[in-house]
């Protein structure tokens, strides 16, 4: 077969009995039938002018069709994005994010994610947010996803975009343009996602969840609401940490101290050192206090 050369072959076996990272391999060096042939169209189409993903073609090598509707059904979904997580550290137990959502006023609650994998045996977390100031870290900020807004409870929007976990512990996003929904040329659409039921927290407090629209509950606007709220969620984490055994006591000790703490006070310190207040958010005080 000329795409797999023997050269590959013993390549690969190589790699796969010696447990070499496969960051090594070179295409160049195994002789895939493949990979020259990419290489071969990619030197006829001319720099700056290449196109998809292999850069084996431009724009040239289409046509105009203003007449056809564009849509994608659930058999033809394109990828928007890796949602996360994006670092190692976005890895988080339950418990630890809990304590970590608390201290930061549940700002990150708004960027997280549950996945299937354990994680040290507690239920795992995907939190895309910085650990001194609680919001979205400047790496995550590179990546589309973070930019699809939701639909909440509003009838008259439509999610066009779909949430899909990969390996049981990464989260992706993709987009879903219904056929009832089909897009002329030059058509704009705004991504949007559901987050479901789980998110009803977050949408509680920034005013448009169900006991908002129907139940007269105010927003975190709203002083007396929002103390009620946390009251509640300062109860809830006293429980969760009475019931700690001493060892998952220590660890989440570890990781306050090691992981929030300094981020939080370097990030004040910092502030203040620049001559900038501000840029300092109560938030931040707030995230101190709760620490201590």
């Amino acid at each position: 077969n000329r795409y797999w050369s023997k050269i590959r072959s013993k390549f690969l076996s190589e790699h796969s009995q010696n447990d070499t990272v496969s960051s090594a391999f070179d295409e160049n060096s195994v002789h895939c039938g493949i990979h020259q042939e990419v290489l071969k169209l990619r030197s006829e189409v001319e720099d700056g002018k290449r196109i998809g993903f292999l850069g084996i073609h431009s724009e040239s090598d289409y046509v105009e069709a203003n007449d056809v509707l564009f849509w994608s059904g659930p058999e033809s979904m394109f990828e928007v994005g890796r949602y996360g997580p994006i670092r190692p550290e976005d890895r988080k137990t339950e418990l630890h994010f809990s304590m970590k959502n608390f201290i930061h006023d549940f700002e990150p609650a708004e960027w997280s994610y549950d996945v299937d994998e354990k994680i040290l045996g507690d239920c795992q977390l995907i939190d895309i947010t910085d650990d001194a100031t609680g919001e979205v870290h400047s790496e995550a900020k590179k990546h589309t996803p973070i930019y699809v807004n939701e639909i909440g409870h509003n009838t008259n929007l439509c999610a066009n975009v779909r949430i899909m976990h990969k390996n049981d512990r990464s989260v992706y996003y993709y987009a879903c343009i219904e056929k009832e929904n089909a897009m002329k040329k030059g058509d704009c659409v705004e991504l949007l996602v559901d987050y479901g039921k789980l998110y009803e927290n977050v949408r509680e407090r920034k005013g448009y969840g169900v006991a908002n629209l129907y139940g007269n509950v105010g927003d975190d606007s709203d002083r007396g609401a929002k103390l009620q709220r946390n009251f509640a969620a300062r109860q809830s984490i006293e429980s969760e940490i009475s019931k700690l055994s001493v060892v998952r006591l220590y660890y989440l000790a570890e990781f306050l101290m090691e992981r929030i703490f300094p981020e939080i006070n370097e990030s004040i310190e910092d502030i203040f050192r620049h001559h900038v207040p501000s840029q300092l958010k109560s938030r931040f005080l707030v995230a101190r206090r709760r620490l201590h």
